[in-house]
């Protein structure tokens, strides 16, 4: 992309976003809400303006990264106008929840989607289901049909991307060679109106109205839980819609918005129930039809359809009608799609086996792995999105405390769904941003927070709201600014502790949890935060017995709090380098991006469906060598090395082991295409001195020998 057509669609929308958050705090004073302050508003204008002569200047100063600097500047007035509406609008909600909010709640999301569609959509091609969900769209607009066998001779992928796409894995095709999409057609049919109007921008942007909707739903949903904490519903709200993960997902084609967004629908609908105690026939409508839509939207959204009608059952008064007929009609659309899988797929789950949906095949470690990695995982977990999101620890043992129904609601509809996908490999996300299969607790998730929410102007709570808050602030400021940065492959690293570890040379990610590479952290993570959010949020600092306004000596002592965990976040993050500077070096990921290659490529290639089922590693050909930062814990170490030789021709290879300049061992592996090892030493370690692993052997014409290294284990002696 020419550095003249990186902002162009962000510009030609820049009017029509600045007109519309005029309207929105306009006319909602009218209705109420408070003004925002003129000079605010004039610091904002004159801030954009400065950032759009950058971008107009930006192909003549040529500065490295300029374009993402830029971007990141545009999102961060963009935060602060939203920061400042957002409290503008709190009269608008009453001092109780009403049945429906006002529709700026609904328009001010849409603004900020449609506000950063045109620099994600230019800077991240879609990936991994989302090509499929939209070539499947663009033959339902053009064809009439599903079938995509013209679809992929024509090209039509070029509609909405630049690199070529073939038919998924496990795609089912015709008796005549007819290809289908394994992805159902439901989520197509709704952007088939928009796709038609707009192509490409046209779908996304019918992604984000969606995502909108479900915000202001969520919102809606509020009354049937704290109706008498607009305040806190208010900031929930605003982290539930303006932080990630919901806001990665606004303008991109998945499933899992749609799917959240008809759980609420019939949700609502159903603790609307719990008052009247009788079936209408919008609740036939607002119940039943989301909860038949689920399933064909995705075969596994099953798993949440079942529970919303129990809920439906139990909170109408237990009634037969209702549930009999919505249950029959819940079967009959099962079986019709197992049966249509089985004449299509000859598989009734399509790709997938009975054997990979029976939880008692699974054993406890793969629940914890992705159970913990779902919140705790650096690349796909909750946590590693927005931190902020760390108070929801001390928000669920609240909700427990109180026996709240929420906390019933959040397992009921999540726990048999979590229990199917949370132990199967696939919960790593696909190619998608973090959280992806356990989005649908999201809105229950910061409902939780609002009875936390109460104490906010406790110091510690002050600490924890500042510091994770301006943290998640930054990173999502980062996932704006480079999109792409937001699919990390399913193989334990991430984007941004790779370009880290990359320009500090320094193994970074060992200290961040990750369920495909277990270490120290993925186990260590979990009590701690668990302890010391807790802890720091209930904790009677000396702070805490200030009183009076937020002028007198309590209010001084809750922006001293605020400023405190502020800077305790920027320290440890300072002090990161550090650290991982002067621990012991004790495992090597060869692949890892501190690790200095001289050729070769990685292995599997990153392409490769589920890479967390193979060893990840780096290809070492002959004549070619790595090196590696050691850190020493000792005077002495042993090295335990894993590989796998790939012979190409009848010749050995040997792999030299060395400390800087000298030769400490030699390792000649002898069984092609197998997985081995060898443990070498115990060495004298000189300090300063880095691993280098060399591979050496003859090399007749042809493809050379190599070796697949998988990693290094370092035990250090005194």
């Amino acid at each position: 992309m020419t550095d003249d057509a990186a902002f162009r669609g962000t510009l030609t929308l820049l009017p029509l976003v600045l007109a519309a958050l005029w309207w929105i705090a306009r006319w909602s004073e009218r209705r109420g809400a408070l003004p925002l302050s003129r000079k605010a508003s004039a610091g904002e204008l004159a801030a954009l303006g400065v950032l759009v002569l950058l971008i107009l200047a930006q192909p003549a100063l040529g500065l490295a990264w300029s374009e993402e600097v830029l971007a990141g500047g545009l999102a961060l007035v963009l935060a602060h106008r939203v920061a400042r509406q957002v409290r503008a609008l709190r009269p608008l909600l009453g001092h109780r929840l009403g049945r429906r909010p006002p529709v700026f709640f609904f328009l001010l999301p849409l603004t900020v989607y449609l506000a950063i569609l045109p620099w994600s959509t230019a800077h991240r091609q879609p990936d991994g289901d989302e090509p499929f969900y939209l070539l499947v769209t663009h033959s339902l607009t053009y064809d009439l049909d599903a079938e995509l066998t013209n679809n992929y001779a024509q090209g039509d992928w070029r509609h909405f991307m630049e690199r070529p796409i073939e038919p998924q894995a496990g795609d089912p095709v015709g008796p005549h060679g007819e290809i289908y999409s394994r992805h159902n057609e439901l989520l197509p049919l709704a952007l088939v109106p928009a796709y038609r109007l707009g192509g490409k921008l046209g779908a996304l942007a019918m992604m984000a109205m969606l995502t909108a909707l479900l915000s202001w739903l969520t919102l809606r949903l509020g009354r049937h839980y704290f109706p008498e904490r607009p305040d806190e519903t208010l900031i929930a709200w605003a982290l539930l819609t303006f932080a990630p993960p919901l806001l990665l997902y606004s303008y991109q084609v998945w499933a899992e918005v749609p799917a959240a967004l008809l759980v609420l629908v019939a949700l609502d609908r159903i603790l609307d129930l719990d008052e009247r105690r009788h079936w209408t026939p919008r609740d036939w409508l607002g119940i039943g039809l989301p909860i038949l839509l689920l399933p064909l939207l995705k075969m596994r959204f099953l798993l949440m359809a079942v529970p919303l009608l129990a809920l439906a059952w139990w909170y109408a008064g237990r009634p037969r009608r209702p549930v009999f007929v919505l249950g029959a009609a819940l079967a009959l659309v099962g079986a019709g799609m197992l049966a249509y899988n089985q004449m299509l797929y000859g598989n009734p789950l399509k790709i997938h086996s009975w054997e990979e949906v029976d939880p008692h095949r699974y054993e406890a470690i793969s629940y914890w792995k992705g159970g913990l990695g779902l919140l705790w995982d650096g690349a796909f977990g909750l946590f590693g999105s927005g931190p902020v999101w760390l108070i929801v620890l001390p928000a669920l043992l609240l909700l427990a405390l109180r026996r709240h129904r929420l906390l019933v609601h959040l397992a009921v509809l999540a726990f048999p769904y979590l229990l199917i996908v949370a132990p199967r490999i696939e919960w790593y996300g696909g190619w998608s941003p973090p959280f992806r299969y356990a989005l649908i607790a999201l809105p229950f998730l910061g409902f939780a927070l609002v009875p936390l929410l109460a104490g906010r102007e406790r110091p510690g709570a002050r600490m924890l709201l500042a510091g994770l808050g301006a943290l998640t602030l930054a990173l999502t400021l980062l996932w704006l600014a480079v999109p792409g940065w937001t699919y990390n492959f399913a193989d334990g690293r991430t984007y941004a502790l790779d370009a880290l570890a990359q320009r500090i040379g320094l193994d970074v990610a060992r200290f961040f949890p990750s369920s495909i590479r277990l270490r120290p952290a993925t186990w260590l993570w979990p009590p701690v935060t668990v302890l010391l959010t807790t802890v720091l949020w209930w904790f009677p600092f000396p702070l805490s017995r200030g009183t009076g306004s937020a002028g007198g000596r309590g209010g001084q002592g809750v922006r001293v709090a605020g400023l405190g965990g502020i800077a305790a976040v920027l320290g440890l993050v300072a002090l990161l380098p550090m650290v991982a500077g002067r621990l012991p070096t004790r495992v090597v990921e060869i692949e890892d991006p501190q690790v200095v290659k001289s050729g070769g490529h990685v292995y599997p290639d990153r392409w490769v469906i589920e890479r967390a089922r193979h060893h990840g590693g780096w290809v070492l050909r002959i004549g070619e060598r790595i090196q590696v930062p050691v850190e020493p814990g000792g005077h002495r170490v042993s090295l335990a090395l894993r590989g796998q030789l790939v012979r190409n021709q009848p010749v050995p290879l040997r792999l030299e082991v060395r400390a800087g300049d000298r030769l400490l061992a030699v390792w000649a592996p002898g069984r092609d295409r197998a997985w081995d090892g060898v443990t070498v030493g115990p060495f004298d370690w000189p300090a300063g001195a880095p691993l280098i692993l060399a591979a050496s052997g003859p090399h007749p014409p042809g493809e050379p020998n190599g070796i697949v290294l998988d990693r290094v284990d370092l035990a250090w002696e005194e």
